[in-house]
């Protein structure tokens, strides 16, 4: 049976994750020195709005910076709506995201693998052991919160990389001259490299010790998604398992009309976070990024998302 097209809310989801990405590489770039030994705005901003952060920090120290108030907006809109920062605002989920879509997997093999599995109670074992080494004073949360994980792997791995990748490509260019009939290639890429010096590239790219192990954890990281959904997300995250707290019953629940569901099971094909959606009462909401995957993919338009009045049915 053909499946529906892509609906308006996957659509916005993947305009908000992309937007997202964009803004953290952007502030990941203002984190830069300045000639006036400054860093550009709202370098923590990712880190603000961070629940993991805010609740590890104040477990070891006993405060919290004022910046790290916003965090709490996060968690109280997460309690209202489900885990949605997962699937519309983090940037490592987003990347993970995108590397799942590249799986080449029939949908029948989506469905064996890709639902609900006991192994994602990993993250809050994962979670628990790092809020209890925060209250002794040893700081886990820098080695497995998505945001510092994604920022180290950027510094260090990602945009040296793309540094030099983009150095080598334009100075190949500078030396061949190619050109196509009497137009120079240069004659363009010169001008585009001037300006990509002066905005995303750094003239004197450092390098670190570490690295290599950075970028075999990382790759690694990236790579678990062609064996399963957002591996990262499902089974590691302690953010996205802090969240899955948070949200676990929230206002907005999925919802499935009986009459219209033959049990096809093509909403799970694309579940990023096996939730089960095929049944309203299988449904694990603390696992579900609300990225509306199911309700776009239902041929008989069986799903719906909706507000659950407290005390009454979804």
């Amino acid at each position: 049976m053909a499946r529906r097209k892509v609906s308006w809310q996957v659509w916005l989801r993947r305009i908000a994750q992309t937007g997202f990405a964009v803004l953290f590489f952007y502030v990941f770039l203002q984190a830069e020195y300045r000639p006036i030994n400054r860093t550009g705005d709202h370098v923590k901003l990712f880190f603000e709005i961070d629940p993991l952060v805010m609740i590890s920090s104040w477990l070891a120290s006993h405060q919290v910076a004022s910046g790290l108030l916003l965090s709490l907006v996060i968690l109280g809109l997460t309690a209202l709506f489900g885990r949605w920062f997962c699937g519309w605002v983090c940037p490592f989920g987003a990347l993970h995201h995108l590397i799942t879509s590249l799986r080449n997997r029939t949908a029948k093999q989506k469905i064996a693998t890709d639902g609900y599995s006991r192994w994602q109670k990993t993250k809050y074992y994962l979670l628990g052991a790092i809020l209890v080494a925060a209250l002794m004073g040893v700081n886990l949360a820098g080695w497995f919160d998505p945001f510092a994980f994604l920022y180290r792997s950027t510094t260090l791995v990602i945009y040296p990389g793309l540094n030099d990748g983009t150095a080598w490509i334009f100075g190949w260019i500078y030396q061949h001259d190619p050109s196509i009939g009497s137009f120079k290639v240069a004659s363009i890429s010169e001008p585009v490299y001037e300006f990509l010096r002066h905005t995303v590239l750094t003239n004197a790219q450092p390098y670190f010790y570490g690295t290599v192990l950075i970028a075999v954890v990382f790759f690694a990281v990236v790579l678990l998604n062609l064996y399963r959904a957002r591996f990262w997300c499902r089974y590691i995250c302690p953010l996205g398992a802090l969240l899955g707290v948070a949200g676990k019953n929230p206002l907005v629940q999925i919802k499935r009309n009986e009459d219209a569901c033959n049990q096809c099971r093509v909403c799970v094909v694309d579940c990023q976070g096996g939730a089960d959606p095929e049944a309203t009462a299988s449904w694990k909401p603390a696992e579900c990024f609300y990225c509306w995957n199911c309700q776009s993919a239902c041929p008989h338009e069986a799903l719906t998302f909706s507000i659950r009045v407290p005390g009454g049915k979804p």
